[in-house]
Order: C-alpha cells, then sequence, then structure tokens
C-alpha cells in the first residue's frame, strides 16, 4: 500500500464506523492523531532524552484505527465471555438469571443477557475481522484488493456488534464488569464468602448497576452490591459506580469501591456518601480504544492526593500508554494497564495485588 491507499482506507473505515453507530471510536484515535506522538531523542552528553512531537504517517494512522476497533469488539466480545462464564457460575449457586441490568436514577434500566448461545456466534465474528485487519495492513496489496477488504469487514463488523449496547458509556459499563468479576476471584482465592444483595436488603433475581457513579443509597432501581465475608473478620461489601468522599470535603467518583459493610448501612441510613476512610479499596477505571491520554492520568493522581484507603485506590485500564505508566509510577500509585482478557500475564497480576490486600486484610483484623 503506499500513502494515498493508506489514507483512503483509513477514511473508508472511519466512515463504515460511522455509519455501524460507533463513530466514537474513530473520535478517539482522531483526537490520539490530532495529539501527535511523542519521540524521544537521546544524545551521549544528555542523561534527561529531549522530547518532540511527531505527526503520525498515514500507515500508522490505519494501524491506530484497526487496533481501536480490535480493542471496541474483539476485546469487549472476549470480556462479555469471561462475564457470561461468571454468571453461568454464580446463577448455579444463587439462582440469579444470566443477564445485568444497567440504569441511571432518571431512565428506564438497559439490560444486556450474557450467554453462550448470544455471544459466541459475536465473538466468532470478532475474531474473523481480526483476520482481515491482518490482510488490510499487508504492504503486498492493491487497491482492489483494498476495497475487497473492506467491504469483508463491513460484512463481519455487522455481526459482531451488539447493537443494543455498543455506544462508549455501555462499553465501559462492560469493562467494569469484567473488572468486578476480577476483584471478586481475589476475594474469593483468599477465602472470602460472596452474595448477593441489593440496596433494600434483599436477595436479586438478577444484577442491577449504575450506568454512571451514583449514590450509595439510590434506591430508584434496585442497585446490587456483592456482601463479603471473610470468618471471623468485620464484612465488606463490593460497589460498582458509587461516590466516596474525600479529605478535602468533596466527593470522588469510583468505578468500584470495597468498604466495610457497617459503613454502607449507615450511609442507605442516613442518605450520605462513604467516607474514604472506611473503605478498603477504591478502583479509578479507564475504558479507551487509543493509547491513553496523560491528562488521564495526572486527573487520578490528583484524586489519589486527597483520598487514603486501607488498602489502596487503583488506576486500570483496557488500553495503554508509556507516558502514562511512566507518570503513575515516579507518583508511586497503583496502576495496571491492557486488562483485557488476551493479556493473561496483566490480569494475574491485577488479580494477586487484590488478592494480595484482602491477606493483609485478615492479618489487620
Amino acid at each position: 500500500m503506499d500513502e494515498k491507499e493508506y489514507i483512503t482506507a483509513y477514511q473508508e473505515l472511519a466512515e463504515m464506523l460511522r455509519d455501524f453507530n460507533l463513530g466514537w471510536i474513530g473520535e478517539q484515535v482522531a483526537d490520539t492523531v490530532r495529539t501527535g506522538k511523542t519521540i524521544e531523542e537521546r544524545t551521549s552528553k544528555r542523561k534527561t532524552p529531549l522530547l518532540k512531537i511527531e505527526d503520525y504517517t498515514p500507515e500508522e494512522k490505519l494501524r491506530l484505527l484497526t487496533k481501536a476497533v480490535e480493542q471496541a469488539m474483539i476485546d469487549t466480545a472476549e470480556m462479555e465471555d469471561e462475564i457470561a462464564y461468571f454468571l453461568k457460575i454464580e446463577a448455579e449457586k444463587y439462582q440469579l438469571t444470566p443477564r445485568i441490568t444497567f440504569a441511571n436514577s432518571d431512565e428506564v434500566g438497559k439490560e444486556i443477557e450474557f450467554t453462550s448461545d448470544l455471544i459466541a456466534p459475536r465473538n466468532k465474528q470478532a475474531l474473523a475481522l481480526k483476520n482481515l485487519f491482518n490482510q488490510l495492513l499487508s504492504s503486498t496489496k492493491d487497491s482492489g484488493e483494498i476495497s475487497a477488504i473492506i467491504q469483508q469487514i463491513g460484512l463481519k463488523l455487522n455481526g459482531t456488534i451488539n447493537r443494543n449496547f455498543n455506544a462508549y458509556v455501555e462499553q465501559a459499563d462492560i469493562f467494569d464488569i469484567y473488572l468486578f468479576t476480577i476483584l471478586l476471584k481475589a476475594i474469593a482465592n483468599e477465602g472470602g464468602e460472596i452474595y448477593y444483595k441489593d440496596v433494600f436488603d434483599g436477595n436479586p433475581n438478577s444484577l442491577v448497576f449504575r450506568k454512571n457513579p451514583g449514590k450509595i443509597h439510590g434506591n430508584v432501581h434496585p442497585y446490587t452490591h456483592a456482601a463479603i465475608d471473610f470468618p471471623n473478620k468485620p464484612p465488606l461489601e463490593v460497589h460498582i459506580g458509587v461516590k466516596v468522599q474525600g479529605r478535602a470535603g468533596v466527593l470522588h467518583e469510583c468505578n468500584l469501591l470495597v468498604l466495610y459493610q457497617k459503613e454502607a448501612d449507615l450511609c442507605r441510613l442516613l442518605n450520605r456518601e462513604p467516607r474514604h476512610s472506611q473503605a478498603i479499596i477504591a478502583i479509578k477505571s479507564q475504558y479507551y480504544t487509543s493509547p491513553l491520554k496523560l491528562e488521564i492520568a495526572g486527573s487520578f493522581i490528583g484524586l489519589a492526593s486527597d483520598i487514603r484507603y486501607e488498602g489502596g485506590s487503583y488506576f486500570i485500564s483496557n488500553s495503554s500508554s508509556d507516558s502514562v505508566a511512566k507518570l503513575l509510577t515516579t507518583a508511586r500509585k497503583k496502576w495496571e494497564l491492557n486488562i483485557v482478557p488476551g493479556g493473561t500475564n496483566d490480569v494475574n497480576r491485577l488479580m494477586y495485588s487484590l488478592q494480595t490486600i484482602f491477606k493483609d486484610f485478615k492479618a489487620r483484623h
């Protein structure tokens, strides 16, 4: 492919994404392209490299876009498969139906069903889509072959999409549930007993979670949390999408929060938000289909400085960025990037890190 063909392929793929209501993927890539890439220039006379910004080449732009589609379609399909397996096991133990409802306080909940019968066909199409992207990026293709491959990409993309659940916020919700399963595995590995309750202290038939972080005591919907019991230890709760009060007296959004059940009960009774001093773990997640922007990490560092959790706060993303990793490491914050089902080593490292926090929790109490 020459430069003109890379440009044409990029434009056609971006237009195709808009046609499938996936324009947000192209927008995230376009934002990355506008920012440019940071290049380090090292010399023998300087310990610290000099940095400069360069434009992405047409080939690099196309690779960024295909990678973004893979993250949105293939990685998400694999996350759904992991969630479906998790729900299958939980359904057998707690008589739960394999579906999850996401809802804000001002709307009717939107339900997604996680069963192999529904997910497997999309997963198969997603893998075929990845093969087509590999073919597209081959430098030996001519214009006619490129057009034919892009047409095939459209057909596979059509079969991969869950049309009822393909907006950016909905994909981010899937990522949070995937992290929820990893967190519960860490708890189970440390001997914690897990069961589910809703905000009314009832036993739910299915799981209901907030679409966006809100009030832990909100009861417009029967929001669900995981109740955790370690033998002879204070009981805990795991929540998705709640706010917590920092030291400065402001509320911070947590994608996942582990706190003492006693504090959660008081919050539900008094209609207030949890205090950071009563939380064990807080996770700030960032779902993104392009390399992470540095200001995202900067925002997390500011948040973490206002909050002190017993076990710690984590920044976790499905994406990656060398500069973000460097900044978070320098600031001595807990972080994990590339958390997707295919990243076995990264996922296991995260799970064992969380497991260590619960080991320490049991020792303290």
